[in-house]
């Protein structure tokens, strides 16, 4: 065999399921091949059942007829109409059918073509096309009968074509299925991953802002150390701890960014709520004054919930440092049984801007995640002062209604 027949034979089921797609189709190739495998085999067994095929009369023809519309499926860039399939299709089944048979009628094959072609335009083309060929096909069938040998069996046959229909309706009923459920799945890796790139906004931008701003008040400690004080070590020592910050943001970013990575890129520890008290120290180094106290023990904090206590804590001392440098953050944890209160309470420097905008929806987000309750705004009990409050449960709520489902 040539092998450029060889490789036009591999392109064909790629080829016909690419132009089934065009149409509407998501059947593999192999239906379809199934479809026209069926009617060319009851065209050729009907034949010779006739005594047309060897050697070939005139009626062989219904073969080649049969044969067109397959053809022209395989070698035409359009989709070819069903109505043109019936046409072709339908006048070799009357041919078949005006000649007698010389084999017993339960074994006459030319209605099985008929009933292939319901099936295959009810699969290709809806309900409505594969009515109109059914309904074509029996007529079809009861002429061509009546003009022939008149087959007792012809209700046989006409059950036959309508079995077709259903098997056809069958096979489109359940490509609309899979093609819902396909579409469902992209929707759902759709939102999977804007889900995720917001995620990952919100870590890069907890990050940036809190490192800048905690590098920020190291450069600020290192300018008045050399103003006013003009103490080198202690502004050497201020712009170090800047540079370390810098560096760890830095590790930070690129290990948050490396998840959108597609090779794997090994496990790396999120902070949590045992972190809480390494970045109040890290604040307090770098200047901003926090009155910190803790109730109770963070370590029962579930991972995902700790990870969002510390993120918002981590924001709002930030934003603490950009809108009230010069005031002291007051920080309260308490961890009870099944709840935990974070609260950050700060006196709000003349002229500055409320703290909004990106920083306070992530953390609006943050909370809504790990199903927990903020509030930001103005202090109740104090006008004058900022307040973040957030009560979080002990435990992931989602963890719980897994560990509920097992």
């Amino acid at each position: 065999m040539s092998p450029s027949v060889v490789a036009l034979a591999a392109r064909l089921p790629g080829r016909f399921e690419s132009k089934g797609a065009q149409h509407g189709l998501a059947y593999p190739w192999w239906i379809a091949a199934i479809g026209a495998g069926g009617q060319v085999v009851c065209a050729v067994v009907a034949t010779g059942q006739r005594g047309a095929l060897l050697p070939p009369e005139p009626l062989a023809l219904a073969v080649v007829l049969v044969l067109v519309p397959l053809l022209l499926q395989l070698t035409l860039s359009r989709w070819v109409p069903w109505y043109v399939d019936c046409l072709f299709v339908l006048t070799a089944v009357y041919w078949l059918m005006a000649s007698p048979a010389e084999i017993p009628p339960p074994e006459n094959l030319g209605p099985g073509v008929a009933m292939f072609l319901a099936a295959s335009a009810t699969a290709t083309d809806g309900a409505r096309p594969g009515l109109v060929a059914t309904a074509a096909s029996c007529v079809v069938v009861l002429a061509g009968d009546r003009v022939g040998s008149q087959d007792p069996n012809i209700d046989m046959y006409l059950l036959e074509i309508l079995m077709g229909f259903v098997v056809g309706y069958m096979l489109r009923w359940q490509m609309r299925a899979l093609a819902a459920e396909r579409s469902e799945r992209e929707r759902e890796r759709e939102r999977a991953t804007l889900a995720e790139r917001q995620r990952i906004a919100r870590e890069i931008h907890d990050l940036v802002a809190h490192s800048l701003s905690v590098t920020m008040l190291h450069v600020t400690g290192a300018k008045q150390a050399l103003v006013e004080d003009a103490d080198v070590d202690d502004a050497v020592a201020a712009l170090e701890d800047a540079e370390q910050v810098g560096r760890q943001a830095m590790a930070e970013i690129r290990r948050t960014v490396s998840v959108l990575r597609t090779e794997p890129s090994g496990a790396h520890p999120l902070p949590g709520a045992e972190d809480i008290d390494a970045l109040v120290a890290q604040v307090r180094d770098a200047g901003l004054s926090v009155d910190y106290a803790v109730q109770g023990e963070l370590t029962r904090l579930s991972p995902a919930v700790g990870l969002g206590v510390y993120r918002i804590l981590q924001e709002s001392l930030t934003n603490v440092a950009k809108h009230a440098p010069g005031e002291t953050a007051a920080v309260r944890v308490e961890v009870g049984p099944d709840r935990a209160v974070l609260s950050v309470r700060n006196r709000r420097a003349r002229g500055s801007v409320d703290p909004g905008g990106s920083g306070t929806s992530g953390m609006a987000a943050r909370a809504e995640q790990i199903g927990g309750r903020l509030e930001v705004g103005p202090a109740p009990e104090d006008p004058r002062q900022w307040r973040v409050d957030l009560a979080v449960p002990v435990t992931d709520p989602q963890l719980v209604v897994r560990e509920a489902l097992r």
